[in-house]
């Protein structure tokens, strides 16, 4: 009797090694399908955060040279140097309410990364005798 009580029982009291690294393997498979969708997920955010921190910037230049209190020579010394005239358009810009600094103040504002970089582009001053087209802001994100 107590041979055919043994024959039904099996002994296995763990997972076999084929077991084992099946399971790994396909959780491995699993995790790298995940890492791929985050990844691509944290890039669409990036470019979505771009995309409108691109429209606030053509916005506030926009009112910047509509503004009736804003001068010729104003709009001729921003076409000078745009990216180091950021003070120029600074009072059309909000944030959450606040209006930014710097180009810098702008970044932490937008929980953009420092190393981010921002080109304002230059104006149209076609109707003032100038020479510059209107140049759309662009937002570059490096490593």
């Amino acid at each position: 009797m107590d041979a055919k009580y043994y024959l039904g029982r099996t002994r296995k009291r763990g997972f076999t090694m084929v077991e084992l690294i099946v399971v790994v393997t396909v959780i491995s498979i699993l995790s790298a399908f995940a890492i791929g969708a985050y990844n691509k997920v944290v890039n669409d955010a990036k470019l979505a955060k771009a995309s409108a921190l691109v429209s606030t910037l053509s916005t506030a230049k926009t009112a910047f040279v509509t503004d009736r209190s804003t001068s010729p020579a104003e709009i001729q010394q921003f076409n000078s140097a745009p990216d180091a005239n950021f003070a120029s358009i600074a009072p059309y810009i909000r944030v959450y309410g606040v209006q930014p600094a710097s180009e810098d103040d702008l970044k932490k504002l937008e929980g953009l990364p420092a190393s981010t970089s921002i080109a304002l582009g230059t104006v149209n001053d076609w109707g003032l005798g100038g020479s510059n087209a209107d140049q759309a802001p662009t937002v570059t994100f490096t490593r």
